[in-house]
């Protein structure tokens, strides 16, 4: 749970490119659902991407939000206890779509910032020894093992990127299996197939 205060302040440092997993089963790009459900935001689990593919000029906490595959994101953690759990990725405005050019570019310099940033960020979101980490993708569960992990004790689950190759099913399932999650996929993806065709 997070005070009007303390959620203004995560908003205010990292709305710009994190968010929460929680969606609005009419429309997903709408994130004021956030704003209107801070009892169901926790630290209990953490999604961590690599960084992001492109610049979000959008409402805060738009990342993992917009309607391509992170779709797939949805699938899995809107209708359980993932729910309203805490989204950000490891480097923050290093804009790459392509996590091999990323790898290549990064410096020492970006990685020994964005570390401070995110062990900042993770003590804002009030994580504990009991939150688990989902990395989602080699090259983030990569870099998270090299630079991050040394401050961290907490259980780590890795899952394939959502963007890789395979059906929604498979990739939402997939998930499931590693988190003990037993749901019916059809039923979950039914909630959305009006805002999937828009």
């Amino acid at each position: 749970m997070y005070s009007i205060n303390e959620y203004n302040n995560l908003v205010s440092k990292y709305g710009s490119f994190a968010s929460w997993a929680i969606w609005n089963y009419e429309d997903s790009k709408d994130t004021s659902i956030i704003d209107k459900n801070l009892d169901q935001l926790h630290s209990r689990y953490v999604l961590l991407g690599l960084n992001m593919s492109r610049l979000l000029n959008r409402p805060a906490w738009f990342n993992f939000h917009d309607n391509t595959h992170s779709r797939k994101v949805r699938y899995a953690c809107n209708d359980n206890e993932l729910r309203g759990s805490y989204m950000t990725d490891l480097f923050k405005d290093m804009i790459d779509p392509s996590s091999s050019n990323f790898e290549k570019n990064v410096t020492k310099k970006d990685i020994d910032a964005n570390i401070k940033l995110f062990n900042q960020e993770m003590v804002d979101v009030k994580i504990n020894e009991d939150t688990k980490f989902i990395i989602f993708g080699q090259s983030t569960f990569r870099f998270f093992n090299q630079y991050f992990k040394q401050d961290y004790g907490n259980e780590v689950i890795s899952i394939p990127h959502y963007s890789s190759r395979g059906t929604d099913k498979e990739w939402v399932e997939g998930f499931w299996k590693k988190l003990n999650i037993n749901l019916n996929f059809e039923s979950i993806v039914n909630k959305y197939i009006k805002i999937d065709h828009l």
